[in-house]
C-alpha cells in the first residue's frame, strides 16, 4: 500500500493543491468558490471535474492500493469543513501532525539534493514550498538568499527582504543578521541604521558572531567605543576574523579600551591566520616596526605577501617598498613597480605617488616624466600630500608638464595645508621671492615658521634671515636650531651674531651687527664660521679669513687669512676675490705679486664690487700688474664712482 500526500493551502481563498509533491492546475474560478464546490464538477466553460476526479487525473490512481493522506494548511474552521467533505466523498484520511513535519523536512531535503545536483530552479521551488506553505524559517532564509543572489530565480532585493523578515520574525538568527545588513546597506529597503541595529542586536544576543561584529561596528560609528569593544570581543572569541581585526585596532590605538600593543598584535595574528587580508597587512606592519612583538622584517614581508596576493592595496604598496629598498628580499625595482602598480590601480594614493616617483627617476621602469606627472596627479587628487608636493615640483621645474610657478604654488599649498614640511618651506620660498604668488614677506615668515617648527633646517635658516633685523633674539634661536643640524648657512649666521664689531666702525658709529640678545664673543664667532667654512660655504670662508687677518677671536695669521680668502674666491665670492687681491698687492700672507693682485681685483670688479673696481683702476693708472692704461683706469674709476 502506498500513501500519497495531498497538500491543500488556504488563506482567504484556495491557494494551491499539491498531490505527491506535484502542483495541481486550479482554475481561478474554483479558487474563489466555497469548500463544498471544490468537490463538485464545475458548470460551463470552467475545466474542473471535482477534487476527487482531479486528484485521480494527476496519475497516481494506477499505483496499487494507493491511499491519499490529506494535509490542510489554513484556518481551523476551514480545515474541519474540508476534512468533512473528504470523509463524505471517501477520498482518504487526514494526515497526522507528524506527517506535516515530515513533509516540511522532505521539501528541505529535496531542495538540498537539487542544490547539490546543480538544479537551482528546483531547489528554489522546494525551498519556496517549505517556506510559504509551512512557514519553515530555515526555508524562508534560503528563499531570501536565492532572491538576493539570483540563484534559481531572478534577483529581487525587495523579495529577499520580505523573506528575511519572515524568518527573522520567527527568531532565525542568520535571517535577523541578514535583515540588519539589508537595512544597513539599503538593500531592497531604505537605509535605516536604527532598524539595522535592532535586527543585528537580536541576532547578536543569540550568539551570531557576524551580527556581534556588525553591532560593534555600528556602535563604533556612533563613537560608543566601549560598547563596540564589548561586541567585537564577543565576536572575536567566536573566531570572527573581521572582529578580531577590529579589536586589534582598538587595542593598537586605545579606542574604547586601554592601549595595549601586545594585545593588538595577538588579535591581528588570530585574524591573519584565518586569512583576513587587512589583518595580515597590519601584522606585517607590526613585525616591520616591532610593534607589540620583536622586530622581524622577514616575517613582515611574508605577511605583506600573503595580504598582497589577496589584493590588499596597502600590503601591495608595502611589499613594493620592500622590493624597492631590499628589505628582507633582494632589491628588485621592477618587482617594486609591479606591486606599486597593482596597488595604484586600485586607487591607493601612496602607491600612486610611489609609482610616480619610479617613473620620475627611472627606477624599475623607463624614465618618463609625463607618466610621473600622471601618477603624481592621481595621488595628489586623492589627497596624498607627498604627491601634491612632488607635483608642485614638476610644475616648478617644468618636468613632464609645462612650467608654471603659479600651478606649483597651488600644489605646494595643498601639501603644506596637510603639514608637509617640504611644501611649507617651498611655499615660504615662493612668498619670499614672489614665485607664482604676490611677494609677501609676512606670508613667507608664516610658512617658514610652520616648516621650522617641524625641524626643517632650511626653513629655520630662512626664517632667521627674514627675522634678523626685526627680531634678532628669535632669529638667533632659529639659527641655533638649524646650526645644530649642521646647516652651514645657519652656522655662518651664528658666527655673524657672535662677531664683535670693528673698533673703527664703532668709532664711526656704523652698526652692521643686529642685536640678538647674546653677548658678543669673537671666539665663538670663529668657531661657528669654521664649522660652516669646512662645509665649503664661501661666505663663512670669507668671514673666517677676515677673523684671521684682523686677529678677531683667533691669533692673527695672514697666511691662514689668505688661504680662506682663496677658498671663497675660487668659488666666485666677490668680496673674497677683492681681499685676496689686496693680499697679493701687499704681500700679506702670500708672496707679493701685482699681476695676481690685478687678476683677483678684475674678477671681483666684473661682479660689480665697487672697491675692486677702484683698485683695478689704480692698477691701470700706475701700471701695477697690468700695462698702464689711463683710459681703462678712467673706465674702472667711473664704474666704482657710479656705485
Amino acid at each position: 500500500m502506498s500513501k500519497i500526500q495531498v497538500e491543500v493551502r488556504f488563506t482567504d481563498k484556495l491557494k494551491s493543491i499539491r498531490v505527491g509533491g506535484q502542483e495541481m492546475e486550479i482554475p481561478n474560478a474554483i479558487k474563489t468558490k466555497s469548500v463544498e464546490e471544490w468537490f463538485e464538477p464545475a458548470a460551463g466553460r470552467v475545466n474542473w471535474d471535482g477534487l476527487g476526479a482531479e486528484i485521480k487525473a494527476m496519475g497516481f490512481s494506477n499505483e496499487k492500493n494507493a491511499v491519499y493522506s490529506f494535509l490542510f494548511i489554513g484556518p481551523e474552521d476551514k480545515k474541519r469543513e474540508f476534512m468533512g467533505f473528504v470523509e463524505s466523498f471517501c477520498l482518504g484520511e487526514e494526515a497526522q501532525q507528524e506527517t506535516q513535519e515530515e513533509t516540511e523536512q522532505d521539501y528541505l531535503h529535496n531542495a538540498q539534493n537539487y542544490q547539490q545536483a546543480g538544479n537551482a530552479e528546483m531547489a528554489f521551488q522546494n525551498y519556496m514550498v517549505a517556506a510559504s506553505d509551512y512557514g519553515h524559517p530555515e526555508a524562508q532564509l534560503k528563499v531570501a538568499r536565492c532572491y538576493q543572489n539570483g540563484v534559481g530565480v531572478a534577483k529581487n532585493a525587495e523579495n529577499a527582504v520580505v523573506w528575511y523578515k519572515k524568518a527573522a520574525e520567527q527568531g532565525n538568527a542568520e535571517a535577523q543578521c541578514a535583515l540588519g545588513e539589508c537595512y544597513y546597506q539599503a538593500f531592497g529597503v531604505e537605509k535605516n541604521e536604527k532598524e539595522a541595529r535592532r535586527w543585528y542586536e537580536a541576532a547578536a544576543t543569540q550568539g551570531n558572531a557576524t551580527a556581534q561584529y556588525m553591532i560593534g561596528r555600528l556602535y563604533a560609528e556612533l563613537s560608543y567605543n566601549e560598547a563596540a569593544v564589548k561586541w567585537y570581543t564577543k565576536a572575536a572569541e567566536q573566531e570572527c576574523p573581521e572582529a578580531q581585526y577590529e579589536l586589534g585596532d582598538c587595542y593598537s590605538y586605545g579606542i574604547g579600551v586601554a592601549k595595549d600593543l601586545e594585545q593588538a598584535f595577538e588579535w591581528y595574528k588570530k585574524a591573519a591566520e584565518q586569512g583576513n587580508a587587512t589583518a595580515q597587512c597590519s601584522l606585517g606592519y607590526c613585525y616591520e616596526n616591532g610593534i607589540g612583538v620583536e622586530k622581524d622584517v622577514i616575517k613582515a614581508t611574508e605577511w605583506y605577501q600573503k595580504s598582497a596576493e589577496q589584493g590588499n592595496c596597502r600590503a601591495q604598496c608595502n611589499l613594493g617598498y620592500c622590493y624597492a629598498n631590499g628589505k628582507s628580499v633582494e632589491k628588485n625595482s621592477a618587482k617594486a613597480v609591479e606591486w606599486y602598480r597593482k596597488s595604484a590601480e586600485q586607487g591607493y594614493a601612496r602607491a600612486q605617488c610611489n609609482l610616480g616617483y619610479c617613473y620620475a627617476n627611472g627606477e624599475g621602469v623607463e624614465k618618463n616624466s609625463a607618466k610621473a606627472v600622471e601618477w603624481y596627479r592621481k595621488a595628489a587628487e586623492n589627497g596624498n600630500a607627498t604627491a601634491q608636493k612632488n607635483l608642485g615640483g614638476c610644475y616648478e621645474y617644468g618636468r613632464g608638464v609645462a612650467l608654471s610657478k603659479a600651478a606649483a604654488a597651488e600644489w605646494y599649498r595643498k601639501a603644506a595645508d596637510q603639514g608637509d614640511v617640504d611644501a611649507q618651506y617651498k611655499l615660504g620660498l615662493f612668498y619670499e621671492n614672489g614665485y607664482g604668488v604676490a611677494q609677501n614677506k609676512e606670508e613667507a615668515v608664516k610658512w617658514y615658521r610652520k616648516s621650522a617648527e617641524q625641524g626643517y633646517a632650511d626653513a629655520q635658516y630662512n626664517l632667521a634671515e627674514l627675522l634678523l633685523w626685526k627680531d634678532g633674539e628669535e632669529a638667533f634661536k632659529w639659527y641655533q636650531k638649524a646650526a645644530k643640524q649642521g646647516h652651514a648657512g645657519a652656522q655662518n649666521g651664528l658666527g655673524f651674531c657672535y662677531e664683535e664689531p670693528d673698533k673703527e666702525m664703532e668709532m664711526m658709529e656704523i652698526d652692521i651687527y643686529p642685536s640678538v640678545g647674546v653677548e658678543k664673543d669673537s671666539a665663538k664667532a670663529v668657531e661657528w664660521y669654521r664649522k660652516a667654512a669646512e662645509q665649503g660655504l664661501d661666505s663663512a670662508q670669507y668671514h673666517l679669513g677676515c677673523c684671521y687677518e684682523g686677529g678677531k677671536g683667533v691669533t692673527k695669521d695672514l697666511t691662514k687669512a689668505a688661504e680662506w680668502y682663496r677658498k671663497a674666491a675660487e668659488q666666485g665670492l666677490g668680496l673674497a676675490q677683492y681681499h685676496l687681491g689686496r693680499c697679493y698687492e701687499g704681500g700679506h700672507g702670500v708672496t707679493k705679486d701685482l699681476t695676481k693682485a690685478a687678476e683677483w681685483y678684475r674678477k671681483a670688479a666684473e661682479q660689480g664690487l665697487g672697491l675692486a673696481q677702484y683698485h683695478l683702476g689704480r692698477c691701470y693708472e700706475g701700471g701695477h700688474g697690468v700695462t698702464k692704461d689711463l683710459t681703462k683706469a678712467a673706465e674702472w674709476y667711473r664704474k666704482a664712482a657710479e656705485q
